[in-house]
């Protein structure tokens, strides 16, 4: 799993249908968030999740409704320093408060989501040490995306820092998991380095890290993603870039929304995303990946909190319609597809196991292009009549050229 989870069964109130809240305009685009099945703790969101949600979650914003998304310029004023950087303050997603000069020209990035962000921004000459799980968490095309990526010294990992090897790089900051140790990064603060931890989801910290309970998790997750990747480019300087990034978010969305957004729950296809021994449920982001294009997760409609490990017993009493496993863990796929215990599985008879690849993240917490490229593909995937193939790859095309800077590589089938 791309981050350390916590393997839970839980159980969850009714919710039964897809309930739509209409929030404000975010960027260029509306935004629309949902309670439902899999993607929300709650069935209706509150006020304040809803008015979190829509207001800017950056650090450029005046405010914002919750700790977490509370924005540097709101939390202080700014100062500028004789060598020209603009000091900041603000509240990162684990409630802390965070003093930072920025530009900040060495980075330490501690946690595989903002090292792409930062990618995609094209903040790599900033970047002086990365977390250690970078290339299993993310794949082969860092090494093209980031050249020399493979040489750069890995000071720790999303739970575990070694806070000397991390002094050592004099960074400007660092950028933490939501998982990563109290006590490392107190003792960072300690050297006058600031820390600023990373979730990607909004509601503010969660009493288990991997296993949040969430009101209104579509919104939670978007105001994250959102203020996670502009949080970055204020940090990196490139406000600018984060806009642009955040704005073809906003545009993939609104294709989807126009294609699949009126899929009625009779409709919508039952899947189960099965990813390194794990089942991800209820109030993980995928679940919300899944809504967003026309599905619905069977293994939060069965009652699964978080995540919980899964064998060919558990997944059958789910009966989903399609699983989603990841390329970046092809034990998942080879064994439900070739192991006799998972064979009587509908979706194994019908064909309907899809490795997602890597560009698409259909992950426990999002990436950005988790939603610029993934929530189309899925869409695609369950309706390929209403989703075209060469819509996708045109999109993944001009992502990767816009913010990796690199040809796109994959295939859409």
């Amino acid at each position: 799993m791309e981050e350390s989870e916590k393997r839970t069964m839980g159980t969850e109130e009714g919710i039964s249908r897809r309930n739509f809240i209409k929030l404000g305009t975010i960027g260029a685009g509306a935004l629309a968030a949902f309670g439902a099945f899999g993607c929300s703790a709650g069935g209706s969101s509150s006020a304040s999740s809803a008015t979190s949600a829509s207001s800017s979650s950056a650090v450029d914003a005046s405010s914002a409704s919750s700790p977490a998304s509370t924005s540097a310029s709101s939390s202080a004023s700014t100062s500028s320093s004789a060598s020209g950087k603009e000091g900041i303050s603000f509240k990162d997603q684990n409630d802390y408060d965070v003093t930072v000069a920025v530009p900040c020209e060495r980075m330490v990035v501690l946690q595989h989501h903002s090292l792409d962000m930062l990618c995609q921004l094209g903040a790599q000459e900033n970047i002086v040490g990365i977390v250690d799980s970078w290339k299993k968490n993310l794949g082969d095309y860092m090494l093209d995306v980031f050249p020399g990526i493979d040489q750069l010294p890995m000071p720790g990992g999303l739970d575990t820092w070694n806070v000397e090897q991390i002094a050592e790089l004099n960074p400007d900051v660092v950028i933490a998991a939501s998982q990563a140790p109290e006590d490392a990064m107190q003792q960072i603060r300690d050297l006058g380095i600031p820390v600023v931890v990373v979730s990607l989801r909004g509601e503010g910290k969660q009493a288990e890290a991997q296993n949040p309970r969430l009101a209104d998790a579509d919104a939670a997750y978007t105001e994250g993603c959102e203020w996670a990747v502009k949080t970055l480019g204020k940090l990196s300087g490139k406000e600018n870039v984060a806009e642009e990034i955040w704005n073809f978010c906003l545009d993939s969305r609104s294709i989807v929304d126009a294609a699949v957004g009126d899929i009625s729950d009779a409709e919508r296809v039952k899947v189960a995303v099965l990813a390194n021994g794990i089942a991800y449920g209820n109030d993980k982001y995928v679940g919300c990946q899944l809504l967003r294009s026309g599905a619905v997760n069977a293994a939060a409609l069965a009652g699964v909190q978080g995540n919980t490990d899964y064998n060919a017993e558990l997944v059958a009493t789910w009966n989903p319609e399609a699983i989603i496993t990841q390329d970046r863990y092809p034990d998942d796929y080879k064994t439900i597809t070739t192991d006799p215990q998972y064979a009587e599985l509908q979706a194994v008879k019908d064909g309907k196991v899809i490795e997602a690849p890597y560009w698409t993240k259909p992950w426990g917490n999002p990436d950005t292009d988790s939603i610029a490229l993934g929530e189309l593909w899925l869409a695609h995937t369950f309706y390929p009549e209403k989703v075209s193939a060469q819509q996708v790859e045109d999109k993944a095309k001009a992502f990767y050229d816009q913010f990796y800077g690199i040809d796109f590589k994959g295939t859409v089938k």
